[in-house]
């Protein structure tokens, strides 16, 4: 373990303790910030896993045709000719 090291821990664990030190006070005035992001974040992750299980349920009924390694250069090619 290097010095520099040592001292990001020693930092992070300062901090660490002056953070649990005023939690209830940060609590209080962090809450609304905090409900909008954790909002905001499970509406981010159910897209994704719905983008996801639509994608794979295409896979799976083969609208895509055949999926092997020439499905994924050919949108790789795609996104390639589209930036150009």
């Amino acid at each position: 373990m290097k010095r520099s090291d040592f001292g990001y821990f020693c930092a992070g664990v300062a901090v660490g303790a002056c953070g649990h030190a005023a939690y209830p006070q940060l609590k209080e005035k962090l809450a609304p910030y905090l409900a909008g992001a954790l909002v905001f974040a499970q509406q981010a992750f159910g897209d994704a896993i719905r983008g996801a299980a639509e994608a794979a349920e295409s896979m799976q009924h083969g609208e895509h045709g055949a999926v092997g390694p020439e499905f994924f250069s050919a949108a790789g090619d795609a996104k390639a000719s589209e930036a150009a």
